[in-house]
């Protein structure tokens, strides 16, 4: 892994800081914070663009980040079915500048984390909740049908789960499975099983698993399905951004 970034990884999220990271469009279910350590970086969203030191985005959103003076930019991604995860979810905005001091606050707990080498899952846990915790409650009120938790905790646990095992895990049919998760999670029974080999192949990188390896790890059939999925996920390639 390249000296010039760090990764942490957790069970409610990860933390991503590298420099001149450039990225096609791309669209991420996870719950982003992306703040600069010095210049300002270019952002856009559909027909929305901004251009700003930090920001908040919510999950399922299309983005797409241009750093053109090449600093050093930290990616708080938060799993949006954690608590830390419901309490930052807007419905009503894709996604919003964050205030300076609200910048400055992130900056403050995320460089102390990238100037030394302790890197551990709990660290990284209490600095996500740290994060969250600076920029406030945005919503009490988001809740999940039950049948749409215990689905998510049964692809987390074997992704090789099949939608049919899971539907009637639930005592539900296949076609109303399906419907309510979309409804539910803002992504379809796929695009969730999907997210999930993601996450633990990001876990094994953080191990020092290398892209082969990590890739089984995940559950993917092999290197290449994986880093279509993180491409699609990051708008950048894998060997572009951890190698």
């Amino acid at each position: 892994m390249r000296k010039n970034i760090k990764i942490g990884f957790s069970e409610i999220g990860g933390i991503y800081i590298g420099e001149d990271i450039q990225t096609e469009q791309h669209l991420h279910h996870a719950i982003t914070i992306a703040v600069s350590f010095s210049e300002k970086f270019h952002f856009e969203s559909g027909q929305q663009s901004v251009f700003c030191s930090g920001i908040i985005i919510q999950p399922n959103a299309i983005r797409k980040f241009i750093n053109p003076y090449k600093s050093y930019v930290a990616f708080i991604h938060i799993d949006p079915f954690c608590s830390q995860g419901f309490n930052l979810t807007d419905k009503s905005e894709t996604f919003k500048e964050l205030s300076p001091s609200q910048t400055q606050n992130i900056l403050e707990i995320l460089r102390n984390w990238f100037s030394v080498n302790e890197n551990n899952e709990k660290l990284t846990e209490e600095l996500i909740v740290q994060i969250a915790a600076k920029i406030g409650i945005i919503s009490n009120t988001v809740k999940m049908d039950s049948r749409i938790v215990q689905a998510i905790d049964l692809i987390r646990k074997s992704e090789k789960s099949t939608l049919k095992h899971v539907a009637a895990s639930n005592n539900l049919s296949t076609y109303r499975l399906s419907h309510l998760f979309k409804e539910q999670t803002g992504m379809s029974f796929r695009e969730f099983v999907l997210y999930s080999k993601l996450i633990k192949s990001l876990k094994a990188i953080c191990d020092n698993q290398n892209f082969t390896q990590s890739s089984y790890s995940g559950g993917f059939s092999d290197q290449a399905h994986f880093t279509r999925t993180y491409f699609k996920a990051f708008g950048i390639l894998p060997s572009r951004s951890v190698k």
